[in-house]
């Protein structure tokens, strides 16, 4: 029975144009079906009508994702249980969520659900320790919610506001589940050369440990290739330039101390976030997180700290930049 529902259940938003809060959302079910406004107004420019979506640079882009996911995730809960009225359930649930502040109370409950059971900070410890650095009020200035970190858009700039537990969440995230694009784009390259550079490690243990995770690379590559039912053979020559790559990166890796930076030099998409990968395999997580986060926040010049309460010494701290 449960399978029958996950295939009929649809969550769908769409634009009103009766309303100037126009968008809302339908969830249906088989012949049963209910629509509710999700207290928010989308210029027609910023809609795709093909995709029933906002556009990426909406600040709301994540947040209506997110609230999908959790909508979806809530319906089958409440059928696992046996509820009745599960979308007049879902619907009274969205609309308390939107009752005081729009859609900007479903990204605060989403985001606060997001990090509930971490070190996270709240929803509100950000709005209160961007308005004690910003001096501006609510209404002023609009929040964007993204994972663990929160944007804050005024009138001249957008701030990005993030804090050691976030940081370090996501950095556990992307090595745990071996995000290889995500390392490449989103952490830096300097800091984890640092962090290498440091202790050291003899080549008899690393390289062991990079030919491993390169292996587990192509076999989960070729393996999700083979999940979609397509042919493999394009990768095999994908496979032997990295190869050759590696190669390179072994016969330099005497010559060099920094092994972080000539993996990047060599291969920044694949041997790069492989290196970063073996390099937290081998040494203390907990502790390269917390000496990345401190170059990052204290090193790199670029973020300024913000107690949100000077008068207790275990207040929270965040730590906020210009968004460039």
């Amino acid at each position: 029975m449960s399978h029958i529902n996950i295939l009929r259940m649809k969550i769908v938003y769409y634009l009103n144009e009766g309303r100037k809060k126009n968008l809302y959302c339908r969830i249906s079910d088989g012949t049963i079906r209910v629509t509710f406004s999700l207290d928010y107004t989308v210029e027609p420019e910023k809609w795709n009508s093909k995709k029933n979506e906002v556009d990426p640079d909406d600040l709301h882009f994540f947040t209506l994702i997110n609230f999908k996911k959790y909508l979806t995730k809530k319906y089958h809960e409440l059928k696992n249980e046996g509820k009745d009225d599960v979308l007049i359930r879902l619907k009274n649930e969205a609309l308390s969520f939107t009752q005081d502040s729009g859609i900007d109370g479903i990204a605060k409950i989403l985001f606060n659900l997001f990090n509930e059971g971490t070190d996270m900070l709240s929803y509100d410890n950000f709005i209160q320790a961007f308005e004690k650095f910003s001096n501006l009020k609510k209404g002023v200035y609009k929040v964007e919610t993204i994972d663990t970190t929160i944007h804050f858009h005024t009138k001249e700039e957008i701030f990005e506001m993030d804090t050691y537990e976030g940081l370090t969440y996501r950095l556990k995230s992307f090595i745990k589940q071996r995000s290889y694009e995500e390392i490449y784009i989103m952490t830096n390259m300097n800091i984890w050369n640092e962090i290498f550079i440091d202790p050291g490690i003899e080549k008899q243990i690393f390289l062991p440990e990079m030919l491993r995770e390169w292996e587990i690379y192509w076999d989960d590559k070729y393996q999700e290739i083979r999940e979609k039912l397509a042919k493999t053979s394009h990768l095999d020559e994908l496979k032997q330039q990295s190869w050759r790559q590696f190669q390179v990166y072994m016969g330099c890796f005497d010559a060099s101390t920094e092994v972080i930076r000539l993996a990047f030099t060599i291969d920044e998409d694949i041997l790069y976030p492989i290196s970063v990968i073996s390099m937290m395999n081998i040494f203390d997580v907990e502790t390269c997180c917390t000496e990345y986060c401190e170059q990052e926040f204290f090193g790199s010049g670029e973020w300024e700290s913000i107690c949100i309460n000077e008068d207790d010494d275990n207040s929270p701290m965040c730590f906020v930049r210009v968004y460039e």
